[in-house]
């Protein structure tokens, strides 16, 4: 595609427009939440996911590439290459979405086109880039250009809660030699945070109670917007009014809710959580048991802060990106308290310390870490040529001048043995919806169609650079 390159291009997207964002609109309409790894089923994460991952394969098997379902834990696609004993080059994608939650001005679920962009669940986060990176390899062939390499696909239905698909799968396949994680934002991604995440459940004792149900958060790698309670409370009592807070008496009792502003838990500046919103009002009422008033107290404490510095674990890596500590998703019945936290630390420390420093204030405070998992952050050697060589790809397509850098969030990169980076198809930047919107896990989910186009043409070049660099290695 050298000679006449950028007229081919051009001439291409316009030819295949409406037949990517048809395909894109398929995979949107289908709520692929990705639901609690069930290995005795025949769809594992759910049937939802089952469906987008039929349609994903389906999808590739138009363009002429080679499929198969991995047990629906995941499936993928292959474009042989001229010389598969070299090798394979791995594009790695998913196809779960976080629940969609409240606040959405756009059916959640529809694929509705507006103002340039794409409006779903997932347009984004990850189905967006999945058609994107599928198109890229159709350019490529269809302008008769073969890689040396084979090149797969790899669609997952378990990203967002765990990612057992690509554990499932590497236990099975060999990795890639190197590999593309489109679940980022331009230009290159050399590198994550960990993750560790808590599960706290504590009992019930007290016969007497004012709360008997709360629940607040939608997934566990998110900050809650929103959250509810009820309180069986005697008398005459008036909820004292707050920003922020709404009060209902019904018959059942008063219903307390709390409104705050979402956003991925990796990156919780400016977003306000409602859990610890609730529970710091219903602590601040007078009204509750002396249990019920330990737990809000011990919420209020410990989280009202995303950075755990009352944990004992805040922390700053060199390139000043700070340790997150988020509550986010907090129930009580009449029976049980049960909290999430999710953390994402610089990868250098130690996930065991935080692990261990978390369990100790966890069950000094009266209850019991039924969950703890730590997940390390990884880093690609900074020396590796594909680094800046994939960079200078999308800097010079996409007019940028931003260098390769390191994340908060989490994606297949750090669950690959061999070299992985992430790389876009995001860009960061003010959002037409407004704050609040627009982004992967909030409300009215949009991708551009224009960066989307862009991103096809970044990947075809960036496919033919790795397959030379890989070349030379061998």
């Amino acid at each position: 595609m050298k000679n006449g390159q950028g007229f081919w291009e051009k001439q291409w997207l316009e030819s295949c427009r409406e037949e990517w964002i048809r395909d894109l609109t398929a995979l949107l309409k289908i709520p692929s939440v990705s639901q609690p790894c069930r290995p005795q089923d025949r769809y594992p994460f759910g049937g939802e996911c089952a469906k987008a991952l039929d349609e994903a394969l389906a999808i590739a098997e138009r363009m002429g590439f080679e499929t198969q379902c991995h047990e629906y834990y995941c499936g993928t696609a292959l474009w042989p290459g001229e010389n598969p004993e070299l090798g394979e080059i791995g594009i790695f994608l998913h196809l779960d979405v976080v629940p969609p939650g409240e606040g959405w001005k756009y059916p959640p679920f529809e694929g509705i086109r507006e103002k340039g962009y794409i409006v779903a669940r997932g347009s984004r986060d990850n189905k967006g880039p999945a058609v994107a990176a599928l198109y890229a390899a159709r350019c490529l062939r269809e302008a008769g250009i073969r890689l040396r390499h084979n090149v797969r696909f790899f669609f997952g239905c378990n990203e967002e809660l765990g990612m057992k698909d690509i554990e499932y799968y590497l236990k099975k396949n060999p990795a890639p030699a190197f590999s593309l994680v489109p679940d980022s934002p331009f230009p290159v991604c050399y590198g994550e945070k960990g993750v560790v995440d808590l599960k706290m459940e504590g009992l019930r004792r007290e016969q007497s109670q004012v709360i008997r149900y709360f629940k607040g958060g939608i997934a566990k790698n998110q900050v809650p917007d929103g959250a509810e309670a009820k309180l069986e409370v005697n008398g005459d009592w008036q909820p004292p009014a707050e920003d922020g807070i709404t009060a209902v008496k019904r018959d059942d009792g008063f219903w307390i809710k709390a409104k705050g502003r979402a956003s991925h838990s990796a990156y919780p500046e400016g977003s306000v959580n409602a859990v610890v919103k609730l529970a710091g009002y219903l602590n601040r009422t007078g009204i509750l048991t002396k249990e019920e008033k330990e737990w809000t107290d011990f919420i209020q404490k410990y989280f009202d802060s995303f950075y755990g510095e009352k944990l004992g674990i805040a922390a700053e890596d060199k390139e000043g990106k700070r340790l997150t500590c988020v509550l986010s998703m907090m129930e009580i019945s009449q029976e049980r308290f049960s909290a999430r936290v999710n953390i994402r630390y610089p990868a250098a420390m130690d996930g065991g310390q935080i692990c261990r420093k978390l369990r100790e204030t966890v069950e000094q405070n009266g209850f019991e870490a039924a969950e703890l998992t730590d997940n390390p952050g990884y880093c690609l050697d900074r020396g590796n040529p594909a680094i800046d060589v994939l960079n200078e790809i999308v800097c010079r397509r996409l007019d940028m001048n931003e260098p390769p850098y390191t994340a908060n969030g989490g994606t297949y990169a750090r669950k690959l043995p061999s070299p992985a980076v992430g790389y876009g198809p995001n860009r960061t930047g003010p959002h037409p919806f407004g704050p609040g919107r627009g982004t992967g896990h909030l409300p009215d989910e949009a991708v551009s169609i224009s960066d989307l186009e862009a991103a096809i043409m970044v990947y075809t070049e960036a496919l033919e650079a790795i397959d030379n660099l890989l070349l030379k290695e061998s």
